[in-house]
């Protein structure tokens, strides 16, 4: 019987497996004695300072809303460039959008989504939180925000598809930072931080496997895993993404984004 010392949470997406994987599926990731628990980002983010688990891969607006707690060095799922699974999908021009259903699995996106369209594009448009279906959540609004393994997904190609990843690189010229693994500093321990970052390594090295073992689980063929792990999927948290996750919190807080996103105003 396994005996778990160490509680991990992450997000249940298919760009999060190259960072768990090894936890699970190595003798060497096996023997650390940790436990992986996929949560929706949005609640998994309220329950890193209880300390409900020794870290999460979350959402990075976590850490912004909650400067206290600690990321691992080294570590992130970040794009630079088009992310493909973090979109708007519109059925009108950008300029004529005037409502916006977001995707209430989100915490990062949703923050996003609202600088984006209101910093870069003067748009001023009504929120609305859904579950993420886009064909309920276009019913009623001109757009819909869908991430992870739905934002991936093919849709009706007669809608605008707006990227926020590649919207945000050429807007800023950085990469954008959507998930880090976040902990309270007496869990997040360096010790730890060395273990997520050897999974990283590992997962890395290995895209390929991942994406044979897990496209399927995701709904994904092989060709589509391997592509977005290849082209799509930045996991290094360098000096650029840094410089990126940096600005994303200042943005947050010049719009005042620190509550509860799915609590629209």
């Amino acid at each position: 019987m396994n005996t778990f010392i160490l509680k991990l949470g992450s997000v249940p997406y298919l760009n999060a497996r190259p960072l768990t994987d090894w936890f699970t599926e190595t003798e060497a990731g096996r023997a650390v004695g940790a436990s992986v628990e996929f949560i929706l980002p949005s609640q998994l983010a309220p329950r890193l300072e209880p300390g409900d688990f020794s870290a999460g891969l979350v959402s990075a607006v976590a850490w912004v809303r909650r400067p206290q707690l600690r990321y691992a060095p080294g570590i992130s799922v970040a794009c630079d460039g088009p992310v493909r699974s973090v979109r708007v999908f519109s059925q009108v021009p950008i300029e004529q959008i005037k409502r916006v259903a977001l995707d209430t699995s989100s915490l990062t996106s949703v923050t996003l989504t609202r600088i984006i369209l209101e910093e870069r594009f003067g748009l001023r448009p009504e929120y609305t939180a859904m579950a993420p279906d886009l064909d309920s959540m276009l019913a009623e609004h001109d757009a819909a925000l869908l991430i992870g393994d739905k934002g991936y997904c093919d849709y009706d190609k007669s809608l605008l598809a707006l990227d926020l990843g590649e919207i945000w690189k050429d807007w800023t010229n950085l990469p954008f930072v959507f998930a880090l693994w976040i902990g309270r500093p007496d869990l997040l321990t360096d010790t730890l931080c060395s273990h997520l970052l050897t999974a990283k390594e590992w997962g890395t090295a290995h895209l390929d496997d991942v994406a044979r073992r897990r496209a399927q689980e995701h709904g994904e063929s092989l060709e589509r895993a391997q592509a977005y792990f290849s082209h799509a999927i930045v996991y290094d948290l360098g000096a650029r993404e840094e410089a990126g996750l940096k600005l994303f919190a200042q943005k947050v807080h010049a719009h005042g984004l620190f509550g509860d996103p799915t609590a629209i105003k």
